[in-house]
């Protein structure tokens, strides 16, 4: 009797936690999209009722911040504490731009919500420590941390974009676009926008910022 209750019974569910389900959030926004993504269709991938998730994370804007969570603990694990402070910033916003490669249906959304959940603010607090380290201001830590924030966004976005991975991307017209009669100076300068071109215009851009940073740092002594 013993011996057919084993075999009948259903394998034991993995327990839920809070990172156990926004790992599978990301998992299924990286495959279908963030527009697809709903507490039903999540529960079902995880072998619970949707309610069951409400019980960790109230409603999906919650969740959506779980999911940030998930994405900078992935950012942190590349990051390494040597080097100067500095360093250690370029470095972190190199990371973050790989969230758009490697997390494009994700990354549209996630650079539209605030830091506000536990590790996101440690996270934001360990990024401008760098900078107080590094000897600026409050004033221009804010100005650089922006200035950086706003040029990795964009960065990003022109790489969900040039590499087509939005849900309703359509084929790259860009990279063969050749009329020069028409739109002279497009077909003049695509060459140099295609996506082999796009790691050679981020360092430009950040190298840009980093001089400018590199100065102030040295008139602050």
């Amino acid at each position: 009797m013993m011996k057919i209750e084993q075999r009948n019974a259903k394998p034991k569910a993995e327990p839920l936690d809070r990172g156990r389900i926004a790992q599978v959030a990301l998992d299924l926004i990286d495959e279908q999209g963030i527009d697809q993504l709903s507490m039903r269709k999540l529960g079902a991938v995880l072998g619970v009722e949707a309610m069951a998730l409400y019980h960790y994370f109230s409603n999906k804007a919650e969740l959506l911040d779980g999911v940030l969570d998930i994405i900078l603990e992935g950012v942190m694990t590349r990051l390494t504490p040597d080097g100067a402070p500095l360093a250690r910033v370029r470095r972190t916003f190199d990371a973050l731009r790989t969230i758009a490669i490697e997390h494009p249906h994700a990354f549209l959304s996630m650079v539209s919500r605030r830091f506000r959940t536990q590790r996101s603010l440690e996270f934001y607090e360990q990024l401008l420590q760098l900078f107080h380290e590094a000897g600026l201001s409050p004033q221009q830590s804010a100005r650089y941390y922006r200035l950086m924030a706003n040029f990795t966004v964009g960065a990003g976005i022109t790489e969900v974009g040039s590499r087509a991975k939005q849900p309703d991307a359509t084929p790259i017209i860009l990279e063969d676009f050749n009329y020069p009669v028409e739109f002279p100076r497009i077909t003049e300068v695509v060459p140099h926008l295609r996506v082999t071109e796009l790691d050679q215009i981020y360092c430009a851009g950040m190298d840009i910022l980093f001089a400018a940073l590199n100065s102030d740092v040295a008139a602050n002594r």
